[in-house]
């Protein structure tokens, strides 16, 4: 497994060495790979007669369900991306996401453990397209995908709420990119799309550690922000929106900083200063870097999210998880199969 202090710093800069170390506690985690959960023949016992082949425990009806309806959006995925003209990009991209990632999720919901997820993406990749017929924008055929999609948002973020530690995670981070899937599926020119990565697994720690290391993750967002408001024109709309993320970033840390106050727990002091990879010298290098700013977020609220112990904390962590995977794609960051986890 990499170096686990280097997971959640991928994107356009370094970050203080405070909140590295407290990235490496939380995101680090030691590696785990899923058990084979296929029955293997009997096995002679030592009297020489044959052990009983186990019965496979049957999944509860819930996750039959979920199971069922992961499969038929990789069948829909696919039949729709048949249908993609050639040269449609975009669309086609993200219904190979889509393929791909309900694949993987079909795989982690039929497993033992499903938070535990698969340590590989899918081991087959989509079948090739045939020449597909010319389309342009959301074709007829997309508007289902869209639905099952928000059902699934909305299912998901329910299960989230209802669910605590790497299962809380699993569940939101389903629920924000089914959210996003189907946003995506509806635009006129749909995101970038992100390659579905290996899995690393993760080390859930206390939600006041949680707390603090997106407090540390916070202080170098505040300072990306005001570096790329200086890049961006005044009267744009980059700068009216860049101006809106600082000041949610700001609130939302203030309140976590409140908490760890009556909770008696050290507050994260900001670094002097942040060291960007590369030099911001223009209104492209600002949006590159809030791009960056916000999708090294992700991992931080997905670690709060599978540590908030409280049902009140595990919602804000969920809404923040989710907002924040919105305002990097709104920045042009690709959008991810399994946003919140440290892969």
């Amino acid at each position: 497994m990499p170096d686990p202090t280097t997971a959640p710093a991928a994107g356009p800069w370094r970050w203080s060495r405070r909140a590295v170390l407290l990235a490496g506690l939380a995101l680090g985690g030691a590696g785990c790979s899923l058990s084979d959960p296929a029955v293997r023949g009997p096995v002679p016992a030592a009297g020489g007669s044959p052990r009983p082949t186990p019965t496979p425990t049957p999944l509860p009806p819930g996750l039959v369900r979920d199971v069922a309806a992961e499969t038929a959006l990789v069948a829909g995925a696919r039949a729709q991306r048949r249908r993609t003209a050639a040269d449609d990009d975009r669309r086609r991209d993200l219904l190979e996401l889509l393929e791909r990632t309900h694949a993987e999720r079909a795989t982690a919901l039929a497993a033992p453990d499903p938070a535990r997820r698969p340590t590989t993406g899918p081991t087959t990749g989509p079948s090739p397209s045939p020449s597909p017929s010319p389309s342009s924008g959301a074709a007829p055929g997309t508007a289902r995908l869209v639905a099952q999609e928000r059902a699934l948002a909305t299912r998901y973020r329910t299960a989230a709420l209802a669910a605590s530690g790497p299962e809380a995670l699993l569940w939101g981070s389903m629920a924000v990119a089914s959210g996003a899937f189907a946003r995506g599926l509806g635009a006129d020119q749909p995101p970038r799309t992100a390659a579905v990565a290996a899995h690393r697994p993760l080390t859930v720690v206390s939600d006041t550690a949680a707390v603090s290391a997106l407090v540390a993750a916070l202080h170098a967002a505040v300072w990306g922000y005001q570096l790329a408001l200086g890049k961006l024109p005044a009267d744009g709309e980059a700068h009216d929106r860049a101006l809106a993320g600082l000041r949610t970033r700001r609130a939302l840390q203030d309140r976590l900083v409140d908490r760890l106050r009556r909770a008696g727990a050290d507050v994260p002091a900001a670094a002097p200063a942040y060291d960007p990879d590369g030099e911001v010298r223009d209104a492209d290098d600002a949006r590159l870097l809030l791009r960056g700013v916000e999708t090294r977020l992700l991992p931080f609220a997905g670690l709060w999210l599978a540590a908030a112990a409280r049902p009140a904390d595990r919602a804000a962590a969920l809404d923040t998880l989710a907002a924040t995977a919105s305002t990097a794609t709104a920045w042009g960051a690709p959008l991810r199969a399994w946003p919140g986890w440290p892969d």
